[in-house]
């Protein structure tokens, strides 16, 4: 799913098993930030892999990039 900013969801920080993370809460998931592009096409092409093997994806701009966030399971925190 592509947002228009950030502002339609709730910032957290959450521990992981890497340690602590600044993760996004959108419709129930959990979401951390994967990788970022210069483009929105590149974003969507970096995460396709991730989308076909089912997981949930969110792309949101951020400042001159588009960050890829990534759902995360309930026993990673």
């Amino acid at each position: 799913m592509i947002l228009n900013s950030l502002n339609q969801v709730r910032a957290i920080a959450i521990k992981t098993i890497v340690g602590t993370e600044k993760a996004i809460v959108f419709l129930g998931k959990t979401f951390v930030v994967d990788k970022a592009y210069k483009s929105l096409n590149d974003a969507i092409a970096g995460c396709k892999r991730d989308v076909d093997l089912g997981m949930a994806v969110l792309i949101a701009p951020d400042a001159d990039q588009f960050k890829v966030w990534v759902s995360i399971p309930n026993e990673m925190i």
